[in-house]
């Protein structure tokens, strides 16, 4: 009796360590518009404050990748910086406050939604080439040369009040 009932005891432990490292489904929605460990590099800047980005995104079919590679370049512009590639993208992120994301998480899951807003700062550039890899059965690899509005990005995001204006703090 002893024995099931230490049994019992160590079984509910466990099931309460995973329980409490499981994400809601909320933190799994919001976590879905990218994927944390995706690649960018720097392909140049252009003169109306364009960032030409190049960045691999994740997908069931090429075309689903390509958006998620679109989401991925402008995630790392206002999150991550650009560090790789050419010299001349901006290197810091927009975003530099710890913990902004999840701060203003209702403002980027509407912002990052299939479709969304994030949109209109990102479109892709070149003649429109992919590097395509099938990584598996049901799922794709794609590499686009995309181009980051970085200076409207930056307006938008000093107009949404996530991030202080330039020279606010003089």
């Amino acid at each position: 009796m002893k024995k099931r009932i230490g049994f019992i005891g160590v079984l509910f432990v466990l099931l309460m360590a995973v329980t409490v490292s499981a994400q809601t489904k909320k933190q799994k929605k919001m976590a879905g518009y990218t994927i944390s460990n995706y690649e960018v590099e720097c392909m140049g800047t252009g003169m109306d404050g364009t960032q030409l980005i190049k960045v691999w995104g994740y997908g069931k079919k090429p075309d689903k990748a390509v958006y998620q590679a679109k989401k991925n370049a402008v995630h790392a512009v206002i999150f991550k910086g650009i560090t790789g590639g050419k010299p001349g993208c901006m290197m810091r992120p927009l975003v530099t406050k710890p913990g902004a994301e999840v701060q203003h998480s209702a403002y980027f899951e509407t912002f990052f939604t299939d479709g969304g807003h994030y949109l209109t700062f990102v479109s892709q550039s070149g003649d429109g080439t992919l590097d395509r890899i099938k990584v598996s059965n049901k799922q794709y690899k794609v590499g686009v040369i995309v181009s980051v509005k970085h200076s409207a990005l930056r307006s938008e995001l000093e107009t949404a009040g996530i991030i202080k204006k330039l020279g606010g703090g003089f």
